[in-house]
């Protein structure tokens, strides 16, 4: 519109023309907002739980995010103390206090609980051996069903754990099921038995050792724990506290 025309626009349409600007700018503002947005990482409700998806839509688990904290199963937790012993109030925001170290608990693994308390037996397939049982079966390997580990300070948590027995076919040839499952916890400080194939040497390593050398507990990188029944050993919280990390094993 040239200049010498707007003596002719009246108040109304220069106020309409101003709100109309504004809703453009606002527009295209909110536009960048979510752009931006949807780079970054983003809290997740299903039902009455909060989760947190990271810039690489993975699901945060046993860290902080700002003041809440997502716990090994992805959940924001609520009404309860950290793992590292910071209370979080009912909304899962940190309510400020410095951290009750008395209330430090490591959780207690259900599934390596009943194979500590289960007696050991015959190995089914490495003659002469002892090993586990789990429910009155053998227990020849426990593995992850993935590479997902996770550390938690002094342990590492496996969160998809299956425990496997022996079965046999009409020619005695074996092969492996599963007897369990669920999560397995291995303390930080467990003893392996490691042989150095370059050296030909035989030491005893810690759990830690083993997966600051592979960013596992298995020496093929995945699934991130392979241990073998007649290596393994659990102490009364059933963590394990003794494994085996080599493939040949």
């Amino acid at each position: 519109m040239p200049f010498s025309d707007w003596a002719d626009v009246s108040d109304e349409e220069v106020k309409m023309s101003r709100k109309i600007i504004k809703l453009l700018l606002a527009t295209v503002t909110l536009s960048a907002v979510c752009a931006a947005a949807s780079m970054a990482g983003q809290w997740e409700k299903s039902g009455d739980k909060w989760y947190y998806q990271d810039d690489n839509g993975d699901y945060v688990r046993n860290r902080w995010v700002g003041n809440y904290y997502l716990g090994s199963d992805g959940i924001m937790l609520t009404s309860t103390y950290t793992p590292d012993g910071y209370y979080v109030r009912e909304d899962g925001s940190w309510d400020g206090r410095a951290a009750n170290l008395s209330s430090v608990a490591d959780p207690v693994s259900s599934l390596g609980l009943a194979i500590y308390n289960s007696p050991i037996v015959d190995d089914e397939i490495n003659w002469g051996e002892k090993t586990l049982s789990y429910n009155g079966r053998a227990v020849q390997i426990i593995e992850s069903k993935d590479n997902v580990i996770h550390d938690c300070g002094t342990y590492y948590e496996i969160p998809n754990a299956v425990v496997e027995g022996a079965f046999f076919d009409e020619y005695d040839e074996h092969g492996y099921e599963t007897i369990a499952s669920g999560p397995v916890y291995v303390r930080k400080s467990a003893t392996v038995d490691f042989y150095d194939y370059n050296t030909g040497v035989r030491s005893v390593k810690t759990a830690e050792q083993i997966y600051q050398m592979y960013g596992s507990l298995f020496e093929y990188k995945n699934p991130s724990l392979c241990t073998i029944g007649c290596a393994t050993e659990f102490d009364a919280y059933g963590y394990i506290t003794k494994l085996s990390v080599h493939g040949f094993e």
